[in-house]
């Protein structure tokens, strides 16, 4: 099959969304799925309702175009490079703010053997750069708990700044944690990728 690819760095990729993968995207979906316990688990994990609803829109928007034509994607599937039907996570974006083009950013790493190895990193520097090429946007972010090293790591690997922690502000499993929000300007992404060598 032949899939749309966003950008490639380092062996990762990512690509939109495509048919097949709706069935393998809702068994990730699963309360039982281990990044449960990392991506927002303040918010709890989904209900099949909430899951149906979630593939439903995903196979709405495919069928009628929106998600192969939307600019930019407002999602996309992190793949190897050289297997890009297999599906490792996802990225996303939504509107912090629309009425100032703030858009905060999403990424979650779906199989538990492949953290800590630099495949979010490599993710998030490609979907960061997608958002910089595709829109005008000044800012980009993401927000995270102090609980979620890995995740900081990520932010302070591609020379994201913490702008703001809001002091144990979530609770996860019984304690209580900050929530830390990380962001970039667009001069500073610019300058950082006209310093940094090829990948």
């Amino acid at each position: 099959m032949q899939h749309t690819l966003i950008g490639t760095s380092r062996g990762i990729a990512l690509r939109r969304f495509a048919a097949s993968d709706i069935d393998v995207y809702r068994e990730w979906l699963q309360p039982h799925q281990e990044w449960h316990l990392w991506d927002g688990p303040y918010f709890g994990t989904p209900t099949p309702e909430e899951i149906d609803a979630a593939c439903a829109r995903l196979r709405t928007g495919l069928a009628d175009g929106t998600i192969a034509t939307e600019s930019p994607a407002r999602r996309a599937v992190i793949v190897e490079a050289a297997a890009p039907e297999r599906m490792l996570g996802t990225v996303s974006w939504h509107w912090e703010s629309e009425e100032s083009d703030w858009r905060r950013m999403g990424l979650t790493v779906y199989e538990p053997a492949l953290r800590g190895r630099g495949l979010g990193t490599e993710a998030m520097r490609l979907w960061t750069d997608h958002l910089f090429a595709s829109t005008d946007v000044v800012r980009l972010d993401f927000s995270t708990w102090s609980g979620n090293s890995r995740m900081l790591a990520v932010g302070r690997r591609l020379g994201f700044t913490e702008e703001a922690r809001f002091r144990q502000a979530r609770e996860v499993r019984g304690e209580r944690y900050d929530s830390v929000v990380m962001g970039v300007l667009r001069s500073e992404w610019d300058a950082a990728r006209d310093v940094a060598p090829p990948r």
